[in-house]
């Protein structure tokens, strides 16, 4: 053996692999550049945040870019993850789409960058990963899209939807919360908003409220009932004028 080879394989032998060491350097990348976007974060501070040398992080990916695309994705599978599991525990219509709702909106909540991804990948991702996070995306109204046809499969709405078009409305909703939102509002009370319209938005005739929850819990306002409950008693004193009416003739 040459002493070139000899000396490669103590350099080798020397350097300990660090365990999930990409996985580790996502993780931190994932927080960086959520709260403090792309631009405003360095490759040095990349570095100190996982607790690697610099050198670590542009052999596992690249580049800043690189890095700062796979923590993208990283985290959108993250999500979806989260949510599969949550669904796996939430039996009820409303307590499922709830579910959905309110993780993916706290996942953009804070997070300036996650924000415009919503919007449109191409201005912050290279087109490969854009592309990527596209797919990602579709996989999320997907998800979405079948929970609202178990939600028409159990009467809670209605069967003649397109219910794509209800999953991208859903998602549509979610993009505009950050941009608009006021300072005291939060991530539940928009949450419960969003599933509120669905809820009342789309639910099938027979279901004259949310049937099996508190729309108190939906509407987080009291006042908000209000609505509902002169709904519901227009419709009795109707059924009753109408019932009135039949005996007479």
């Amino acid at each position: 053996m040459s002493a070139r080879s000899a000396s490669v394989g103590r350099r080798r032998r020397g350097r300990h692999a660090i365990p999930r060491l990409r996985e580790k350097i996502l993780t931190s990348a994932l927080e960086l550049f959520a709260h403090n976007g792309f631009d405003q974060v360095t490759a040095d501070e990349l570095a100190a945040e996982a607790r690697v040398g610099k050198g670590s992080v542009y052999r596992k990916f690249g580049s800043k870019e690189g890095l700062y695309a796979a923590a993208i994705m990283a985290g959108f599978r993250q999500l979806r993850s989260q949510i599969e599991s949550v669904l796996e525990e939430e039996r009820s219509f409303p307590n499922r789409i709830t579910a959905i709702v309110r993780h993916v909106l706290s996942s953009v909540w804070d997070r300036g960058d996650f924000f415009v991804l919503m919007r449109d990948p191409n201005t912050i991702l290279p087109s490969a990963a854009a592309r990527k996070y596209r797919r990602e995306c579709k996989e999320l109204s997907l998800l979405i899209c079948q929970v609202l046809k178990e939600g028409a499969a159990t009467g809670w709405l209605r069967s003649d939807l397109n219910f794509q078009l209800v999953a991208e409305s859903i998602l549509g909703m979610i993009r505009g919360v950050p941009r608009y939102r006021r300072e005291e509002l939060t991530v539940e009370a928009a949450a419960r908003t969003i599933v509120a319209l669905v809820l009342d938005g789309c639910r099938a005739d027979h279901h004259q409220t949310t049937r099996d929850s508190n729309p108190a819990d939906l509407y987080g306002e009291s006042s908000a009932r209000a609505p509902l409950l002169l709904s519901r008693r227009r419709t009795r004193r109707n059924s009753t004028r109408k019932h009135s009416q039949r005996s007479k003739s």
